[in-house]
Formats: C-alpha cells, sequence, structure tokens
C-alpha cells in the first residue's frame, strides 16, 4: 500500500514539468489507480468484516483480482501506446542503452526498495503471529 501510494503521489510531481499535465487517464495510471483501490478495499475488507471465514473468503476473491491487475499495470505500456515510453530497462533484444549513472541509480534503488519490502513484510509477519495467538488466547479464555 506504501509503495503504491507513493507512486501515486511522486508520478505525478513528475510528469506535471515533463507532460504538463498532473493526470491524465493514461493506460499505466488507470491501472495503477485500479490496483491502489483494491489494495484499499482489500485493506478495508480485512479491518471490518467480523465474521472470520466470510473476511477469509471475500478477501481471497479480492486478492485474486489485484494479483490479475499487477500484469495488466505492467504490460500496458507494450499493449497501448500513450503518453508512458515503452520499456526502458529491458527490451526484447536485451539491455537498454541507458548510460552506465543510470544504471548505477536503477540498479541500488531496485536493491534499497527490496530490502524496505522484506522489512515490511518480515515486521508484519511478525504482527500477523503476535495478532493469531491473542485471537487464540482470547478464544481459549472464553470457551
Amino acid at each position: 500500500m506504501l509503495f503504491a501510494t507513493l507512486v501515486l503521489i511522486t508520478g505525478p510531481i513528475w510528469a506535471r514539468p515533463i507532460w504538463g499535465v498532473w493526470w491524465t487517464w493514461d493506460p499505466r495510471l488507470t491501472t495503477s489507480l485500479i490496483l491502489w483501490l483494491i489494495y484499499v478495499g482489500y485493506l478495508m475488507l480485512r479491518a471490518y468484516m467480523t465474521d472470520p471465514d466470510q473476511r477469509a473468503r471475500f478477501a481471497a476473491v479480492l486478492g485474486i483480482a489485484g494479483f490479475l491487475d499487477v500484469p495488466i499495470t505492467h504490460l500496458s505500456v507494450v499493449w497501448w501506446r500513450t503518453l508512458h515510453p515503452g520499456p526502458v530497462v529491458l527490451r526484447s533484444g536485451g539491455m537498454s542503452d541507458l548510460p552506465p549513472s543510470m544504471h548505477i541509480a536503477l540498479w541500488s534503488c531496485l536493491l534499497a526498495f527490496t530490502l524496505i519490502f522484506v522489512y515490511f513484510v518480515r515486521k508484519r509477519t511478525a504482527i500477523e503471529r503476535l495478532q493469531a495467538r491473542a485471537e487464540a488466547a482470547r478464544a481459549g479464555a472464553g470457551g
């Protein structure tokens, strides 16, 4: 959710001076917004539904819909030629013609964001385990 929000905030900031608009209904932007809305819906569903079985089933369906939107978002620049350029880094003919300094920036940022993502996933997993233990303890105390 954090990364998707950052994309939707920083993308228009970059786009304004380059393309002259804050937002356009470009397929890449639209599919990214749809994915963000699916994330928000998923989190709301998990937070506000009380029946655990129904919550899990509905969340799984919404999670599948979000999973299906990821490749659509990724491939949108290939399928629909609009404001966004085609593939820049990895092309069908091999690596791009990016200057070495851009490759260093790209790959170091990719590594940094991957490490941050792994950190967040590990922390979230620990929180979920603690919540599951607390729910089990509450169920044991009440039963």
